[in-house]
């Protein structure tokens, strides 16, 4: 039995529509950062609090809508949305957080996030045992609950400044810099040169 087209477009537009939400949020989260009209920290929290906010939002609306079918296909879309929007935010905060450590900061975070990917489908199996409207209304809750919530606690305790932990050795880092200063120094100078003989 083939699949329909209408069914495969169905199943790659989450994707699809995440995708060109961060793809767009990002390129205007770096005309926002080259301009300096916010600064990284600030930006980086309205992003995720956008993304977070949003999509409980639209859980909310998937909730009130009960069985009408437009309205929580609208809302779910907006709900992907949504999360497109962090990918310009939380996603990125390691690397504005610690530049030295980027890679095993992500690996650490990635993990801990991946933890829902088999969490979810057990917790709402479990949640889900008779399949009615009133169960599957308590797993739209508790979307609600646990991405209102992070974004909450991103507001509040997150950060995109680089960390102190980013140099573990103040002296090297003091060095490290002066010795790129140094370096760009020297590769300016020829330019520099030619155009005072020129």
């Amino acid at each position: 039995m083939f699949l329909s087209p209408q069914n495969g477009l169905t199943s790659c537009l989450p994707i699809f529509i995440t995708t060109a939400t961060g793809l767009l949020f990002s390129l205007i989260s770096h005309w926002v950062s080259k301009k300096d009209l916010m600064s990284i920290d600030m930006l980086r929290k309205v992003t995720t609090c956008s993304s977070a906010f949003g999509f409980s939002l639209c859980m909310a609306g998937i909730l009130l809508a009960g069985c009408d079918a437009i309205i929580n296909i609208l809302c779910f879309a907006l709900s992907l949305f949504s999360l497109g929007i962090a990918i310009s935010g939380v996603l990125i905060s390691g690397v504005d957080m610690a530049p030295r450590f980027s890679g095993s900061v992500m690996g650490v975070a990635s993990t801990v996030a991946g933890i829902g990917s088999f969490l979810v489908p057990v917790i709402t199996g479990l949640l889900t045992t008779h399949n009615t409207l009133s169960e599957w209304q308590t797993v739209f809750w508790l979307n609600l609950l646990v991405l209102g919530s992070s974004g909450l606690v991103y507001l509040i305790f997150g950060s995109a400044e680089v960390q102190t932990w980013n140099y573990p050795d103040p002296q090297y880092s003091t060095e490290a810099e002066n010795e790129e200063t140094r370096h760009t120094d020297r590769s300016l100078t020829p330019h520099i040169e030619m155009k005072e003989k020129l």
